[in-house]
């Protein structure tokens, strides 16, 4: 089963619709893994910030996918996905939304889950209390996250820990610089580009070399679900 947590719909950089309708004050909603595959689960996207999917990336869920190959190979029975809205505002809604997200997971039988999510911030205590709050009715979890860790990779990965998350998948940092070159061609009328679109942004010159502060600067930047192909070893 794969457990997605998602921030607030209501929220203009979230933006995950299901059947086009925005996920806002929703509780937690089981629906068959085909429903990924079809569309059903969109987002309206309107800024650039690298660990929010696009619509495709939901199409193509990688980790949706690659439980569909398990199960087609007998290994396991993929049960379903549930769609959780998480950033409340307070301790009360967190613990609501994570009980509420468990016992549909129990009652649908799962005996694990794969926990993801998206967005930052406070978010993360959410996703925690989601994990525990399974783990707590004897479903397995492995979470699936992207870390922090700060430019030079020394500070906390993640915002938020419970002793219960003791099975953690790390897709990369989003906070390592990125250094891109001058570009050999440039398509456009701009001679100046703005990375920021707050008003009052700095400019820089379209053909020069650009340094971004952090992956999450570019959309598909950070990854969310282990869609790439890179890995750490520790020697």
């Amino acid at each position: 089963m794969i457990q997605g947590c998602i921030t607030n719909g209501g929220q203009p950089h979230s933006g995950v619709s299901y059947y086009g309708l925005p996920i806002r004050e929703s509780l937690a909603t089981l629906i068959h893994p085909n429903e990924l595959l079809d569309g059903a689960v969109t987002t309206n996207t309107t800024r650039g910030i690298g660990y929010y999917p696009t619509t495709w990336d939901w199409q193509n869920h990688p980790l949706a996918l690659e439980l569909y190959r398990e199960q087609a190979a007998g290994r396991l029975s993929f049960a379903g996905v549930i769609l959780e809205r998480i950033s409340y505002d307070t301790i009360h809604g967190k613990e609501v939304v994570a009980h509420n997200t468990a016992q549909l997971a129990a009652q649908i039988g799962a005996d694990a889950a794969l926990i993801t999510w998206l967005g930052s911030g406070n978010a993360f205590v959410d996703v925690m209390f989601t994990l525990r709050a399974c783990e707590q009715r004897g479903i397995k979890t492995t979470l699936v996250t992207y870390e922090y860790g700060g430019k030079d990779g020394v500070d906390s990965p993640l915002l938020y820990y419970v002793p219960e998350a003791n099975a953690v998948v790390s897709t990369g940092s989003r906070d390592r610089w990125i250094e891109l070159p001058a570009a050999e061609k440039i398509v456009g009328p701009y001679q100046e580009i703005r990375v920021l679109s707050y008003p009052g942004a700095p400019a820089t010159p379209a053909r020069a070399a650009l340094t971004l502060d952090a992956r999450d600067m570019v959309i598909g930047g950070v990854d969310i679900w282990g869609a790439d192909t890179s890995i750490c070893k520790l020697y």
